[in-house]
């Protein structure tokens, strides 16, 4: 087992990878690209009465922008999992449930909570798909209603990964808490450095850096 790394280091670390892809030419884009994203979506929830039909937000759950926000990878063939997944009642209404929370509720960590018992995630794993389950789709579209408490990472595995860096044991913890603690320690982080004029983006997406920056961290 590793010897651990100073939580601080590793963010600091994180942070300064992250700045430092995201200035190469090939990356540039993504940033704004995912605050247009984010802010089409919030406003558009924001403007829904909360009886009209949900399906007008799909677009955003599997549109080439989302990628932005996190990158879908080989979870892309799973994608008409997503489409077969959100035709089932019960999937509707717990996606309603979520957008009312956004909607309606303070954000956070008592949203958090309302959000994870909700249980769209748990519904997910009680249905079955010849080809798998979308559970990357599931978790990204999380992520973007809650984008000011999550981070961007949608991928269960590495989430776990990158809070156990951080100290957090995340076996059996709802994906929403668990992203939700991941994303206090980063926001710690962001208090005691001063960073808090950050971008949404950037505060979001430190902990995605996290895996690399202990691996880097290590080698020297």
């Amino acid at each position: 087992m590793p010897n651990p790394i100073d939580i601080n280091l590793l963010l600091r670390r994180a942070y300064h990878l992250l700045k430092k892809d995201m200035s190469k030419p090939e990356y540039v884009h993504i940033e704004p690209l995912a605050a247009q994203t984010l802010q089409r979506l919030h406003q558009d929830i924001q403007a829904w009465d909360g009886s009209a039909e949900i399906s007008q937000f799909y677009k955003y759950w599997t549109e080439l922008e989302a990628n932005a926000v996190s990158a879908e990878g080989t979870a892309k063939v799973f994608k008409g999992n997503l489409e077969t997944f959100l035709q089932d009642s019960v999937t509707r209404e717990k996606v309603r449930k979520l957008l009312m929370l956004r909607k309606q509720e303070a954000l956070d960590f008592r949203v958090i909570n309302k959000a994870a018992e909700v249980g769209l995630i748990a519904h997910l794993d009680r249905c079955s798909f010849p080809s798998g389950r979308p559970l990357f789709y599931v978790h990204r579209m999380e992520i973007m209603i809650f984008s000011e408490l999550f981070t961007s990472i949608a991928d269960r595995k590495k989430l776990e990964d990158t809070a156990s860096l951080l100290g957090i044991n995340g076996n059996n913890v709802a994906f929403e808490r668990l992203q939700f603690q991941t994303r206090e320690k980063v926001d710690e982080f962001i208090q005691m450095e001063g960073l808090m004029n950050e971008t949404k983006f950037v505060k979001r997406g430190i902990a995605w850096w996290i895996i690399d920056a202990a691996k880097e961290l290590r080698r020297e």
